[in-house]
């Protein structure tokens, strides 16, 4: 392999592991978010903030012609509603489970999202994927256990949802590789944010005024406000951009099977609020992060030259 090929593989490597400390992050503070906030309310408002973090880190990196949109008005409003439907199918689900099952059951999410790639593509995967599926999957179902014992497990039926919304990002994700013409990822990513912004905005306007939801500007405490604009522009903005980039890089399918370290990173956050990992956890973070890593590595010798 050269080392312009080196170096594209271990920047996809940087990226996903930010898309998976970013995510992470995501979790603890949203469960605290949403005792000030209304979910789709929230999701409207966070993508809004991502959409505009992208524009203005777009506008300096490559000059504000970049912020024009050349997508085409159907691919347009398909890609935003694609992400946009993700995001409240994902809430909805969350909504109507049990958080232990859900988390369990999203073990299976790289699963679907592989199922979702073969069928959409019909692309072989690389080899060594399965093993890596096997490791990764393996440490989420570790990574649950320390939550599953000695619990009352129950069912909601959100959680199906949860699962099955992993189509939907699988989707957004081919599209978003697709359907641009040498677009750059902040650029992809910026137009999907955007579009995700007005269908998520049409809809919580909608509850707003129907009285089924709260409006996010009642909420005054300026720690909220602080923790939400982070979490708005690392996680659904830059974490966005970087998980476009890894999927550019990697494939869909590969790039799914960090989804798995997001708990993992999660449980690494929540030690910022005092909260102490168990031995599972620790363990099935290491297993899952083996998976990718085993994966990575098939990658780098694959495409390395046979010495002579």
């Amino acid at each position: 392999m050269t080392g312009a090929g080196r170096h594209h593989l271990l920047g996809a490597f940087a990226a996903m592991l930010f898309v998976g400390a970013s995510w992470g992050a995501n979790l603890p503070v949203t469960k605290v978010m949403l005792r000030y906030y209304d979910l789709l309310p929230m999701a409207a408002l966070r993508t809004a903030v991502a959409a505009l973090s992208l524009a203005l880190l777009l506008a300096v990196v490559e000059g504000r012609t970049a912020l024009r949109i050349d997508l085409g008005l159907r691919r347009f409003l398909s890609l935003g509603l694609m992400m946009g439907t993700f995001y409240a199918c994902y809430a909805l689900g969350i909504y109507y489970s049990n958080p232990i099952t859900a988390a369990a059951v999203q073990v299976a999410g790289p699963l679907v999202s592989a199922a979702t790639v073969r069928a959409v593509t019909g692309a072989r995967f690389d080899p060594g994927f399965g093993v890596a599926m096997l490791l990764t999957v393996l440490g989420g179902l570790i990574l649950s256990a320390s939550s599953l014992f000695g619990s009352r497990v129950t069912f909601g039926g959100g959680e199906i949802i949860v699962l099955l919304s992993n189509v939907l990002w699988t989707l957004y994700s081919l599209r978003a590789q697709e359907w641009f013409d040498r677009a750059s990822q902040l650029h992809r990513t910026y137009v999907a944010s955007l579009s995700a912004t007005g269908w998520l905005a049409l809809v919580a306007v909608a509850l707003v005024i129907a009285g089924r939801s709260r409006s996010p500007f009642g909420v005054s405490d300026a720690w909220v406000w602080t923790q939400f604009l982070v979490v708005a522009v690392l996680a659904s903005g830059m974490g966005g951009y970087f998980w476009n980039v890894g999927a550019s890089r990697l494939g869909v399918a590969i790039a799914s099977l960090w989804v798995n370290l997001v708990p993992f990173f999660a449980v690494l956050w929540a030690m910022a609020y005092g909260f102490m990992p168990n031995g599972y956890q620790i363990a099935g973070g290491l297993v899952a992060l083996g998976g990718v890593v085993y994966m990575q590595w098939r990658k780098l010798q694959i495409t390395s030259p046979v010495p002579t």
